[in-house]
């Protein structure tokens, strides 16, 4: 698909959590919508009087949504880029340059079981992937290990749980490291071997991981998941950090 640039209007805006906001774009200028579920996309802000700077994101929403793009941002306090995006408001313009990368669902037909592993913004090409594989009813086993401080920082908590009740092939695993209240009946502690071990079959050579999140948490389970046996073409691990 080749690149492209288009000004995108911001029809909705609103917060995860206190420093985590959704945008939800809609183009101005022909896009082609036909992007590969966990692809990114570069968004450029402008304010006046200073240069257009822009960032990669990974997108959001679903290819089978052609209404809006969704994009999902940490603010980071003193930031060159996101307090740009945390100043946007409904109607401003921005420019969507993309899609890009090749860190997304491969082929439907031979990943028939994946396990998505990650935390915090790292949702963003799983809740894309998860949201792809439901509309689509596609026979494909999905289980998602998502790791957040604490409950109430954990994003899209509500549609994954929605989500996961009508998907029999789709559990989500949520884990908080850092949640002291004793209301919290999911798992506690860093994602680990002996964690996903508890919920997923590690001896089946069919299964897929994909990960997706802070560089030094990535390079741990990558190596675990080796250790363990798993073949290394069938780990697809992508990094990020602020």
């Amino acid at each position: 698909m080749p690149i492209q640039i288009a000004r995108f209007v911001v029809k909705e805006k609103f917060n995860q959590t206190a420093d985590v906001v959704t945008l939800r774009l809609v183009p101005l200028d022909p896009f082609n919508m036909d992007f590969k579920p966990g692809q990114f996309v570069n968004l450029y802000v402008q304010r006046e009087g200073e240069p257009l700077l822009a960032r990669p994101y990974s997108i959001a929403s679903s290819p089978t949504n052609k209404d809006y793009l969704e994009l999902t941002i940490k603010i980071i306090e003193g930031g060159r880029f996101t307090p740009r995006v945390a100043s946007l408001k409904i109607g401003d313009v921005v420019k969507i340059g993309g899609p890009f990368g090749k860190f997304f669902f491969l082929d439907e037909e031979k990943m028939k079981d994946v396990v998505l592993i990650g935390g915090g913004c790292g949702i963003t090409p799983f809740i894309s992937i998860i949201r792809y594989v439901s509309e689509k009813g596609l026979d494909v086993n999905i289980t998602y290990f998502y790791s957040a401080r604490t409950m109430d920082s954990i994003l899209y908590r509500n549609e994954l749980e929605s989500i996961a009740k009508k998907n029999k092939n789709i559990k989500i695993i949520f884990t908080c490291t850092r949640e002291g209240s004793s209301s919290w009946n999911g798992e506690r502690g860093r994602i680990n071997l002996d964690m996903i071990k508890k919920y997923v079959d590690i001896r089946d050579d069919k299964k897929y991981y994909m990960l997706c999140g802070p560089p030094e948490m990535i390079k741990s389970l990558v190596e675990q998941l080796k250790s363990a046996g798993i073949n290394e073409e069938k780990i697809i691990h992508e990094s990020w950090s602020a």
